[in-house]
């Protein structure tokens, strides 16, 4: 900094005629102090009986520090903080954001403090030896717990800026969950966490935007829209569920009314669930498995066997499932060319 002040002292003192060379000097000058100063701070190693004696010699020191950070004085803790050598003042630290972890009370000022903790870089690093390698890492990392207090916390309040606004009747779930995708996700968890907490008019609330908002049909998954489906029971969610493109969500939907069965509003669910392609036959199979098969079932599966597209499909899973007595006499009595085809079909394909 001495060089660079001195030369800038020498070249001001110079003629008009210099300029060209002093502003070329400045920008060289001035690139090697900006490079220096983004040189990374070279972490000092400790040894790690130097990292036991150090978190040893802390414990009597930490009580005091912890009620500190506890009633948000934070710069007198910051100022005790620099009372100690460095290396127990990374020490405390640590401590101090794992006592954050557990009491889990933040404000302002607690934040504002974690932040500046969560950009520092490690001052000390740790050498592990084990059996054929070697380890180095921070000695201290309370950086990453810190930020992840922090993304913790953050998560807290949108989940109870959910139900609040929800049950205000004032959340709207496009300008909530936003347009990035990571977004979306992030609060879509959150979402589905609290769907449960909501009351029954929250989750009404809810339900109409999705069966009247045509933005939400674009949305990435069927996270929210299964589950409210779930809670509500509503007819319309369930239609465009099964409407939608199948994942994970709407495959744990059919597997949980699966489970259901033989209750009508699980047999209603899967009879309409027959309509997405992805997901018929595993629909099919379930109702076929109802013994004996209710009447409703059994007037829908008849309805489908005369079907050139599903009937085929129909018919191999009742005879998978023990039905071919009822579906010999079917064939016997019925003039429907396709019927007729598909139930010989199945029938001949599990003969022995």
């Amino acid at each position: 900094m001495a060089a660079l002040i001195t030369y800038l002292t020498i070249t001001r003192a110079g003629d008009g005629t210099e300029d060209n060379d002093m502003r070329q000097g400045w920008g060289m000058w001035l690139g090697l102090w900006m490079a220096w100063l983004a040189l990374p701070v070279q972490a000092d190693e400790i040894s790690q009986r130097e990292y036991r004696q150090v978190t040893e010699a802390i414990t009597s020191e930490l009580k005091p520090l912890k009620n500190l950070y506890r009633e948000s004085e934070i710069s007198r803790l910051d100022q005790q903080l620099t009372d100690f050598p460095v290396l127990e003042q990374e020490a405390l630290r640590a401590a101090l954001v794992d006592y954050a972890q557990s009491l889990k009370q933040l404000d302002e000022q607690k934040i504002g403090w974690l932040e500046t903790l969560a950009s520092r870089n490690p001052r000390f690093t740790l050498t592990e030896q084990g059996d054929g390698y070697t380890v180095t890492r921070s000695a201290f990392n309370y950086g990453p717990q810190a930020r992840q207090l922090l993304q913790h916390w953050e998560s807290e309040q949108l989940a109870q800026r959910f139900v609040r606004e929800v049950e205000a009747g004032t959340l709207v779930l496009t300008d909530w969950l936003g347009d990035e995708l990571n977004t979306q996700r992030t609060r879509r968890d959150i979402a589905l966490a609290q769907l449960s907490e909501l009351s029954e008019s929250g989750v009404r609330y809810l339900a109409d935007q999705f069966l009247s908002d045509r933005h939400l049909l674009w949305l990435p998954d069927n996270g929210l829209l299964s589950r409210l489906a779930e809670i509500s029971g509503d007819q319309g969610l369930y239609e465009q569920l099964w409407r939608r493109r199948t994942d994970r969500y709407s495959r744990a939907e059919l597997n949980r009314l699966i489970d259901l069965l033989p209750k009508p509003a699980a047999i209603t669910q899967l009879i309409e669930a027959t309509r997405n392609p992805s997901l018929k036959d595993q629909a099919y199979q379930a109702l076929a498995t109802l013994k004996p098969l209710p009447s409703r079932v059994e007037v829908f599966l008849l309805s489908k066997l005369s079907e050139p597209e599903d009937g085929g499909l129909v018919a191999s899973q009742l005879v998978s499932q023990g039905h071919s007595g009822w579906l010999a006499k079917l064939a016997a009595g019925s003039k429907s060319y396709t019927l007729k085809r598909n139930l010989e079909t199945a029938l001949s394909a599990s003969a022995p």
